[in-house]
């Protein structure tokens, strides 16, 4: 009897916490898209307004594509990810950092305000993602995506690393305010021209490729493309490396947080 009681305790939690979050994430969607007039559109206005750009700069220099990708598919498999990443690493750093009211509530906790913002990001990138590959595909850009699966676990890595950087970042500034205007001058432009939107690996020196390759941000375009197009195979990618590297900071991020947490009680 004991035993049914607590099971039906735990499975009480769960559709509690389940609720809770439902409702997070609908309150993260109303806050992001439902002030503004564009709404939702914005998320997809952002990405093609810098790929029209690019895209623009690379007909104007007589270049239709770049490591055999027709230009177009080049940079929606390189901006769009990437926005995806930097989306979520800002997001999860501004709800890691600020104290919410919610947080007065004993069913609400900084974990559910942080996952609620990643799974509102990442639903919201998948979506821009396939739009725009399925604006590419009915304007006559075919293609055949090569390693579906890929493609996946480097969105995934992608996400663990925006998850990670968010959280250090976030832990750090609950401390050290300073860091917020640090990292955006350091993870901003800096991070957005060495992540290999514009270029790949093998068209780098020797001795730049050696130092770009420290950006995992960099592996995981790279790695995108490789499974998107069966006419490119980069020979730079190592997801282990994102993998390990997306996991130290994630702990990095978790210990920080839980011991600046402490501090500030």
């Amino acid at each position: 009897m004991a035993t049914l009681t607590g099971q039906v305790e735990r499975d009480s939690a769960f559709v509690i916490q389940c609720r809770v979050l439902y409702a997070l994430i609908l309150r993260d969607i109303k806050g992001r898209f439902g002030g503004r007039r564009l709404g939702f559109m914005w998320a997809v206005l952002e990405p093609c307004l810098f790929i029209s750009l690019f895209v623009l700069m690379f007909q104007l220099i007589g270049r239709t594509s770049q490591a055999g990708i027709e230009v177009p598919l080049f940079f929606v498999t390189g901006i769009t990810p990437f926005l995806m990443f930097r989306d979520l690493f800002g997001s999860i750093a501004n709800e890691t950092k600020v104290s919410s009211p919610l947080l007065m509530f004993p069913q609400v906790s900084k974990t559910d305000l942080i996952f609620a913002s990643l799974i509102v990001n990442v639903l919201v990138s998948i979506a821009v993602f396939i739009l725009l590959l399925t604006g590419c595909f009915a304007m006559g850009y075919t293609f055949i995506i090569d390693d579906p699966l890929r493609v996946l676990i480097t969105l995934f890595l992608l996400v663990a690393l925006g998850l990670g950087l968010g959280l250090v970042i976030g832990a750090l500034t609950i401390r050290y305010e300073f860091v917020s205007s640090l990292s955006q001058a350091l993870l901003g432009r800096p991070l957005f021209f060495t992540s290999g939107l514009f270029f790949t690996a093998d068209i780098l020196p020797p001795k730049v490729r050696e130092i770009a390759l420290y950006n995992p941000v960099l592996h995981g375009i790279e790695s995108i493309r490789s499974a998107m197009f069966m006419s490119f195979e980069s020979r730079y990618v190592d997801l282990t490396y994102v993998f390990f590297f997306a996991v130290a900071l994630i702990a990095f991020g978790l210990m920080m947080l839980s011991f600046f947490d402490r501090q500030s009680r």
